[in-house]
């Protein structure tokens, strides 16, 4: 075979595999790219119900270290966006087997447009800081399964990266976001 004919199929060869891998991000049907009614999620599910709400996302599933105190279990996945917001990765922890809380990681250039969402989607906080502690505000909102509270940096040199934090009202960690001020 000539060089330049090996090449060309070479070549075609490597688009026909590109394509192949990335059909969804070329059609718009990324699976990184999350769009998801948080109200759904509850204290009653286990990972198999996580994993049927988001079908598309491929979580990956580990025990955790023993003592580690957001669960026995974590169930996660990387991100590109959530509700067209650039996002990083979403874990799901589990005590026992159901779900005590999760977390989407938020990149810092990016809070200012989460938090409008949130109050597009839940109105006003329930609960909210007024002042900064160590860079950070923390803002809760009551929803159908649970709290959801987001910890709004507004000092890059803090953190890079914030999170919106789902957790079980039952949590004792759901019970100290709602009296945070």
């Amino acid at each position: 075979m000539k060089p330049l004919k090996f090449l060309g199929v070479l070549l075609l060869l490597a688009a026909a595999v590109f394509l192949a891998r990335n059909q969804g991000l070329l059609f718009g049907e990324d699976p990184l790219a999350l769009s998801v009614d948080l109200n759904q999620f509850s204290s009653s599910m286990g990972e198999a119900e996580v994993q049927q709400i988001l079908p598309a996302l491929e979580l990956k599933c580990a025990d955790t270290k023993p003592g580690f105190s957001l669960g026995s279990r974590v169930c996660y996945a990387n991100l590109n966006s959530f509700h067209g917001i650039e996002a990083k990765q979403i874990a799901f922890f589990f005590k026992g087997t159901k779900l005590a809380s999760f977390k989407i990681d938020i990149p810092w250039q990016s809070h200012p447009r989460m938090l409008d969402k949130l109050h597009e989607d839940y109105g006003a906080p329930a609960h909210e800081q007024k002042e900064l502690h160590g860079g950070v505000r923390l803002m809760s909102w009551r929803i159908k399964g649970g709290i959801l509270s987001y910890n709004l940096i507004e000092d890059r040199e803090v953190s890079e990266w914030n999170s919106l934090f789902w957790t079980d009202h039952k949590e004792p960690a759901a019970k100290a976001m709602m009296r945070a001020r």
